[in-house]
């Protein structure tokens, strides 16, 4: 995995705030955790005014970031300095993600989270990868190296399959930007004890796209 990927190609910084407006009101003074935020953490800064406070994790980050609007990004889930988040954001994050490393990424959010808690986030859809291959190495209009970081193109089928070996399930699912995007609403099943994990004993490195 390459940690130094960017965000400079031409669509990437349209897509990412495309992507944010879907998100709507549900974070509104709401305690936010932005999965995946990338170094910059683009959608937590954005989203700063609207949250009651919105912390990033993301690996490739060397160090825990700050910013004057009181945003912190993360390098590692154990530094995190909450552990009841209201709203979990994962906005292109879960298609980076080995299918069963995301199961495990899944209880460790389980656990770091409110028991009212809700994970909101997008998936490019298998119809986008045609185009988002176009796009990324003919045309070069997105990083070709977020695209090859591919590991999942889900369906609502996948995304259920995946699902249903987790402490999650999918409340709600639609797709959008013509098919070739998908947004998706989870929220808690009743957890067996023997589920749970230790969050300072998982090594598990979360791949992120978003710089």
């Amino acid at each position: 995995m390459n940690s130094t990927k960017t965000q400079d190609a031409p669509l990437e910084r349209p897509l990412s705030w495309l992507r944010n407006r879907r998100i709507g009101d549900i974070i509104r003074n709401k305690s936010v955790l932005d999965f995946g935020c990338g170094i910059n953490g683009w959608t937590a800064r954005s989203i700063s005014s609207r949250v009651k406070l919105v912390h990033g994790y993301d690996p490739t980050l060397k160090e825990i970031k700050a910013f004057c609007n009181g945003v912190e990004l993360f390098p590692d889930l154990s530094h995190l300095p909450l552990s009841n988040y209201e709203i979990v954001l994962a906005l292109a994050v879960f298609e980076h993600i080995e299918p069963f490393i995301l199961i495990d990424y899944l209880e460790i959010l389980y656990d770091i989270s409110a028991p009212t808690a809700i994970i909101f986030g997008t998936v490019p859809t298998p119809l986008s990868r045609p185009i988002l291959e176009y796009l990324a190495y003919k045309l070069k209009l997105v990083n070709a190296s977020h695209i090859e970081d591919h590991k999942v193109y889900y369906d609502e089928l996948w995304l259920k399959h995946i699902l249903a070996k987790s402490s999650w399930k999918l409340k709600e699912y639609s797709k959008f930007q013509f098919g070739l995007n998908s947004e998706f609403l989870l929220v808690k099943k009743n957890k067996n004890n023997n589920l749970t994990r230790n969050i300072k004993n998982s090594n598990i490195s979360l791949p992120s796209p978003k710089q």
